[in-house]
């Protein structure tokens, strides 16, 4: 009898550091060079929202977690938690494809003017009234 909570308290050990060695490892993955890595999709921010408002499964399952290249007019330049924040707007759309910058572009985004025209590449996370992209660069 003692045997068998022995066994059972060292599977529960086992199953323990197994998930503790994996989340170490899925939380220090390292993340793709968005500055070395060509983009899968290259599209206007107005085709990317209208992707997401029209088919929002087939589109979730085809740019998220991707690396996509947007263009589109400035609409706002803000901050968050001290990184700065791109918002693409088409005229005439109420959704807008919001872009977390990386820090190390924050000097560049500091001389963008609302209303000018860029491409910005980054990682596509998905929809929500707005289509969220992290991990951004400028491109252009």
């Amino acid at each position: 009898m003692l045997g068998r909570k022995v066994y059972l308290i060292l599977s529960f050990i086992f199953i323990g550091i197994i998930a503790i060695a994996l989340s170490f490892y899925l939380y220090n993955k390292p993340h793709v060079n968005i500055q070395k890595t060509d983009a899968d999709y290259h599209l206007s921010a107005q085709q990317l929202i209208r992707d997401y408002e029209d088919f929002e499964i087939e589109s979730n399952k085809k740019y998220s977690e991707r690396l996509i290249e947007v263009e589109g007019q400035i609409h706002e330049v803000s901050t968050l938690r001290g990184n700065m924040v791109i918002a693409l707007k088409p005229a005439n759309s109420p959704s807008s494809v919001i872009c977390h910058m990386l820090p190390e572009e924050s000097e560049k985004v500091l001389m963008l003017k609302k209303g000018q025209i860029i491409k910005i590449k980054g990682k596509c996370t998905g929809y929500l009234l707005d289509v969220i992209m992290v991990r951004c660069i400028l491109v252009q």
